[in-house]
């Protein structure tokens, strides 16, 4: 029986999603989505707990109002329902401070299935008692739940056109407020029927896409932003519901339109009692990281203007009223105070996919990240981003950092190497049209201490070259062509004699880095992810989408062992220096420790919300990093080798 790896650290935030980081009703912790996870935080001790069962990426939160469950919506696949889940958020706090991580199937309350492809937004009624859901542009359906029995009460087409948020109101159980595309409309719910009532709010010759929403705590009117940066004020008190025969007398109606528009758009709204004054204010987050307030006239407030890094996606007050806390597209997370005049950043992570990680040589407390348009530098120890090396409209396939430590050496996808100095982030040398197509993976040959010394890089078109770097100038020695498929790994033997490229084609091929001639290549249907010697160099260990791990002979290239990898196709793996142990990564967003002998897997690390791209052991052999497509970097904990080796039976071994 495989023994459960430790989380030692998380770093990720889906940041892209609209409104969806919050506050607790008690303060004390923060939620927000990783990928297909919702994370819950405790803000001062920064323990975490993972709530894991969406199967696709989660897109909206709500929060009840006592603060004892949380809804979650997500996204899937085009024609198929997607999951609206209904957690016990106070079972989730008591699990986080006893000190669980995957919480999922301890926490889930119910699982609702209604709409097609994915929740547009959810949000609890006033008393808790209603769950209201919109769906995407497959089914564009409001629908209202039963928070105690979970059943669909009623539901109803949500607009002409697509609904994107929606909102109940703060005094009353049966009035909901959605927007969307060119529309606002009041829904009442008669629940002795059940069914819902709307009243379509007249907005003149506005024409509008709303984005957001908030209400005031009175309910008198509510507040949206749109996607063409001016804030719409709309008062939404209605007729009751009538016999279709009777004339509407109140009818909710356009107030006021924002003079001012904001670049991007308006991506966040709140509403807020203003304690001096007693005056509402209105805040709001814009595309371009701008945040103001704003008053019920919708005319900015002197003085009340800050500017963060990114997109504002989400902006919500603390209970205390003392603070917001903001998330940004570009997936950074800020402490703002009230006034706007101080904001800190606590996290910031990678927007995209991360594409391949390394650490220095002998350096256990750094790592290294490639991702879209950027190369982060990380401290392990204190979670933090301490460089940032951005190449805009660019993504990084393939990074690693050189022997001895001077250059950061990294592939694009603009087919150019990119070298760059570790400390300050500049650029070392570029070897321009290195690839025909991108360059998908790298490999250093030699040490840099010496020069010339050189790298070998691996394009989507299937050449293999050779390049030899001094402080100067970058040539090219050979452009080796066999393989017919893009190059997926590359890794060079202890003395810089031999090199093995993993291809998309089916085969991997031992090069000679003297003669630079082919020496000999195994076959499988397969496609190689990864490829890696063992220490002994005896043996070479690969990997790929028929879902196994395969060992061959390194001299004649003959299949010696296939063990099954997983439920997913393998991505990636990597041993350590004695060779006894490697670990692996893969699509079914499993770590798996393997002995390397038995090739039995000892010890399995869930904590991934989508497919791994890298693993590494740390130099220290304390630690395991791993990276994955949804933007998450996991540090594990690395039992000691004696407890791994004790789960196996003697006998086996």
């Amino acid at each position: 029986m495989a023994m459960e790896l430790k989380i030692k650290a998380v770093i990720g935030f889906s940041g892209q999603m609209a409104n969806t980081l919050k506050y607790t009703p008690c303060g004390k912790y923060i939620v927000y989505p990783m990928g297909s996870f919702v994370v819950l935080k405790n803000v001062k001790s920064d323990k975490e707990v993972f709530l894991d069962g969406h199967t696709g990426d989660v897109c909206c939160i709500a929060l009840s109002h006592d603060g004892t469950k949380l809804a979650s919506g997500q996204t899937n696949i085009v024609g198929v329902k997607a999951d609206l889940i209904l957690w016990d958020l106070s079972e989730a706090k008591k699990l986080l401070e006893s000190g669980k991580t995957m919480i999922g199937s301890k926490c889930l309350i119910r699982r609702m299935r209604q709409h097609l492809s994915k929740v547009q937004d959810v949000s609890f009624s006033c008393r808790d008692d209603f769950l209201a859901s919109l769906g995407s542009q497959d089914d564009n359906a409001i629908i209202i739940w039963s928070v105690i029995s979970g059943e669909a009460l009623c539901g109803a087409p949500a607009g002409s056109d697509s609904a994107v948020c929606c909102k109940w109101l703060h005094g009353r159980n049966d009035r909901i407020v959605t927007a969307g595309y060119y529309h606002v409309r009041v829904w009442q719910v008669d629940f002795s029927l059940p069914k819902l009532h709307v009243m379509d709010a007249k907005l003149g010759s506005v024409r509008r896409i709303f984005t957001s929403i908030d209400i005031q705590t009175d309910d008198q009117f509510a507040y949206f932003g749109t996607t063409t940066g001016d804030v719409i004020k709309v008062k939404i008190d209605r007729d009751e519901i009538r016999f279709h025969s009777d004339p509407d007398t109140i009818i909710p109606v356009m107030a006021a339109c924002s003079k001012d528009r904001f670049v991007k758009g308006i991506r966040a709204i709140t509403c807020l009692l203003n304690p001096s004054t007693g005056k509402i204010n209105i805040v709001a987050g814009a595309g371009d990281g701008v945040i103001i307030y704003l008053n019920t006239q919708l005319q900015t407030v002197a003085g009340y203007k800050t500017q963060l890094k990114g997109g504002i996606t989400s902006l919500f007050l603390h209970p205390d009223q003392n603070q917001f806390v903001v998330g940004t597209d570009q997936c950074n997370r800020y402490e703002l105070s009230r006034d706007l005049q101080s904001a800190v950043l606590k996290t910031s992570c990678h927007s995209g996919p991360v594409n391949d990680v390394a650490f220095p040589n002998g350096c256990a407390d750094l790592i290294i990240t490639s991702s879209q348009g950027d190369i982060r530098v990380w401290n392990i120890k204190l979670k933090q981003e301490l460089l940032r090396i951005q190449v805009p409209n660019l993504e990084c396939l393939s990074c690693l950092v050189s022997p001895t430590g001077s250059s950061i050496v990294s592939g694009w996808d603009d087919g150019k190497i990119r070298a760059f100095y570790p400390e300050t982030g500049r650029m070392k040398f570029i070897i321009p049209n290195a690839h025909t197509e991108k360059v998908t993976a790298l490999a250093i040959a030699d040490s840099d201490a010496k020069s010339p010394w050189r790298i070998i890089s691996g394009g989507a078109e299937g050449r293999v070259r050779v390049w030899n770097c001094t402080s100067t100038h970058q040539i090219m020695v050979t452009s080796l062509k066999e393989h017919r498929g893009p190059i997926n790994a590359l890794k060079v033997n202890k003395d810089s004699t031999q090199c093995i490229s993993a291809s998309s084609d089916g085969s991997c091929i031992i090069w000679d880095l003297i003669r630079y001639v082919r020496i000999i290549a195994l076959f499988e249907p397969n496609v190689f992810e990864s490829v890696l010697y063992h220490p002994d160099e005896s043996q070479i260990l690969t990997c790929g989408t028929n879902h196994k791990i395969s060992y061959w002979d390194s001299t004649d290239a003959e299949a010696i062992r296939v063990i099954e990898g997983g439920d997913g196709f393998m991505t990636s793996i990597d041993i350590e220096p004695e060779g006894e142990f490697f670990i692996s990564g893969s699509e079914d967003k499993l770590v798996k420790i393997w002995l390397y002998d038995e090739g039995l897997p000892v010890a399995i690390g869930r904590g991934h919300s989508g497919l791994i791209k890298s693993v590494k052991f740390s130099p220290d052999l304390k630690s395991i990093v791993s990276v994955a497509a949804t933007g998450e970097i996991i540090f594990w904990e690395l039992p000691k080798f004696d407890e791994l080796r004790s789960i196996v039976p003697a006998d086996l071994r």
